[in-house]
């Protein structure tokens, strides 16, 4: 039985090392500002390259927001799989993500700037959003 389980555990590891581009881990020490206000209920998730998933689940109003250091485009994610308040799995290493939509005048400019420990960008409305990782 205990080999059973560590040879389970390391299949695990090895799915999770071979798809790392793909797995999103939440990070429970992060904090999401919008314009500044510190945003309740807003859960990060991150991936091997840093790569920010944002989900708000509420009553007023869900939505999830992937950005990617490959594209620094916000989006939607297109396929998405969550165990709950743990982890999430896209469905490549580049993601597929429907572009946010821009509710103000002229051309989106997200302005996106990602380190490793902060990211920012503006959302549809033009507000811009702070996520500060661990």
């Amino acid at each position: 039985m205990k080999t059973i389980l560590i040879v389970a555990f390391l299949l695990l590891l090895a799915l999770i090392f071979v798809n790392r581009q793909r797995v999103f881990v939440r990070d429970p020490l992060a904090a999401v500002y919008r314009n500044d206000v510190k945003q309740n209920g807003v859960e990060v998730f991150i991936n091997y390259s840093n790569d920010v998933l944002l989900e708000r689940d509420s009553d007023s109003g869900s939505y999830w927001t992937l950005l990617q250091g490959w594209n620094r485009m916000p989006g939607t994610p297109a396929l998405l799989k969550c165990l709950r308040w743990m982890a999430c799995l896209t469905d490549g290493g580049h993601a597929t993500a429907v572009p946010m939509e821009w509710s103000g005048k002229g051309k989106y400019n997200p302005r996106v700037t990602m380190t490793s420990a902060e990211v920012s960008f503006a959302d549809g409305d033009g507000a811009m959003m702070q996520v500060e990782l661990r």
